[in-house]
């Protein structure tokens, strides 16, 4: 895997809805230019050479970085999208205070150097369909958790009656989404075995294997513990000296996290290594919430093992699931 620090030469980008502040640790570029792919191939992927070794960082901006991305993909140019929070706390940690755009990109050039950053996966233009309905399910989803909020705290009738409409049609719309990424996964199912391999696992349907597959493209292709973290579900250890804080989980990626919940609570009832998993924890004291945050872990570490080894849950129609069919996966199942 391609990765920014290995890299002979990094360029930070600063992205903003309609600028672009580029720093270059070799100091061959450093200017604005708009943000349009015409001024991104003419001020980056022009300037550089045969040969050269570079490597791209810019942070996730909630869609500004798209443009970017793209034209230096098609390129071949290696991108990484870094976490803003991540670069925040190391230009804290540099001392680097201030915050313009300019610096900024200096901040990003220089967290590309220190960081071991993967490369985005270059997305066909059905991927990127598909994940564009992924996101707008999630922000339906979002809409319709406030709107129930709203009608648990509104007392008047008729108001009550407007937010009843509004979720109605929030939820057909959310009804339809469903549908369309059916349809895209079943196409994708022709090329990518990973949709075969995440569908077969009990508990997990289309939308969480549609989420996975764009939200986590790393499924696969990291350890377990790296997973884990990524996803938001590792437990995190606070201690110092003589205190011993409890472990907790944070961070990560909410689509991601919201979708192994559902299907940890599906998978506690169908999902007979997961239905094992939760007992025996409940058994031994553990709290509800404690036991299911387990289980979105233990299946994601065990939808990692089966993607990397492109392993489905029952083959040859046996009845076995996947903790009986390896080594490899029977380490990615262990408590």
């Amino acid at each position: 895997m391609t990765v920014s620090n290995q890299a002979e030469r990094v360029i930070g980008v600063d992205v903003s809805m309609s600028r672009l502040d580029i720093a270059d640790s070799q100091g061959k570029i450093h200017k604005t230019i708009s943000n349009t792919a015409t001024a991104i191939k003419k001020a980056i992927v022009q300037k550089l050479e045969d040969g050269d070794s570079v490597f791209v960082v810019c942070e996730a901006t909630g869609g500004y970085e798209k443009d970017l991305v793209k034209t230096l993909q098609e390129a071949g140019i290696p991108v990484a999208i870094a976490n803003p929070r991540q670069v925040r706390q190391f230009a804290s940690a540099m001392g680097r205070l201030e915050k313009s755009d300019p610096i900024d990109a200096e901040v990003i050039c220089q967290f590309g150097q220190t960081a071991e950053l993967p490369a985005a996966p270059v997305k066909t233009a059905e991927q990127e369909a598909r994940d564009a309905v992924v996101r707008r399910r999630e922000q339906v989803l979002e809409m319709i958790g406030q709107e129930n909020n709203r009608l648990q705290q509104e007392s008047d009738p008729k108001m009550k009656k407007t937010i009843e409409q509004v979720l109605k049609t929030l939820k057909s719309l959310q009804n339809k989404l469903d549908a369309e990424i059916s349809r895209f996964l079943a196409e994708e199912a022709k090329t990518n075995a990973s949709v075969e391999v995440l569908m077969s696992v009990p508990g997990v349907g289309a939308v969480t294997t549609a989420t996975l597959l764009s939200e986590l493209p790393e499924l696969g292709q990291l350890n377990r513990s790296e997973v884990a973290k990524l996803a938001g579900v590792a437990p995190i250890v606070h201690e110092s000296g003589q205190s011993r804080g409890r472990r907790s989980v944070s961070g990560g990626r909410r689509s991601v996290r919201r979708v192994l919940y559902m299907a940890s609570l599906v998978g506690i009832r169908r999902n007979p290594v997961l239905m094992e998993f939760h007992r025996r924890l409940v058994s031994r004291g553990k709290p509800q919430k404690v036991a299911i945050v387990a289980c979105m872990r233990k299946l994601l570490t065990i939808l990692n093992s089966m993607v990397r080894t492109k392993t489905t849950w029952r083959t040859k129609g046996e009845e076995k699931v996947v903790a009986d069919q390896g080594p490899a996966t029977t380490r990615a199942h262990g408590d």
